[in-house]
């Protein structure tokens, strides 16, 4: 998992900073989150099963993260970015990937406030927890810089974990 620092918990969200690290990430547009996150999903494990270039296997790593930014109106294209996070190990030298859909990204800093909640997810949970969370920040008086146009969902588990999984939405302060 990335480090990160809680800078502040509240009784539905934490505040964090997550320094600058690489993530190995696919960009994609589409109308649904589910099917934009199985095709990125599947580039990234082949990324990290040895499809790149020095053809070694990169450790799984969580959470899996989507930076979701929604499209201009309804019923429009999503532009959805799905990273995982480069193992330490690799940090300054990550192997270079051998399909032209997953690149190597230097994230900035993160500073993001984060709602946890559980279970299997689809498009309709992603966005309402990350309103109810906007909804807090605001009823909190903790909205000033935030950006509340994009958000992250975040995944901890494997696709086959049927018990006790663990989602969070985080919204960026800028």
């Amino acid at each position: 998992m990335p480090p990160y620092q809680v800078v502040n918990t509240a009784e539905t969200y934490e505040e964090r900073i997550y320094p600058a690290r690489k993530w190995v990430t696919s960009k994609i547009f589409s109308i649904s989150y589910e099917e934009a996150g199985d095709i990125m999903f599947h580039r990234l494990f082949d990324y990290i099963d040895g499809q790149n270039v020095d053809g070694i296997k990169v450790d799984m790593t969580s959470p899996v993260t989507v930076l979701v930014q929604p499209g201009e109106g309804p019923n429009c294209e999503n532009t959805f970015t799905e990273s995982f996070y480069v193992p330490s190990i690799h940090q300054d030298n990550p192997p270079k990937p051998t399909n032209p859909d997953v690149y190597i990204e230097e994230r900035p800093e993160l500073h993001v406030f984060s709602r946890r909640f559980h279970g299997f997810t689809n498009d309709q949970d992603w966005i309402t927890n990350a309103a109810q969370l906007a909804e807090d920040l605001l009823t909190d008086g903790m909205d000033e810089g935030v950006n509340f146009s994009t958000y992250y969902t975040a995944g901890y588990d494997s696709p086959y974990t049927i018990f006790n999984r663990t989602n969070e939405v985080w919204l960026m302060k800028m």
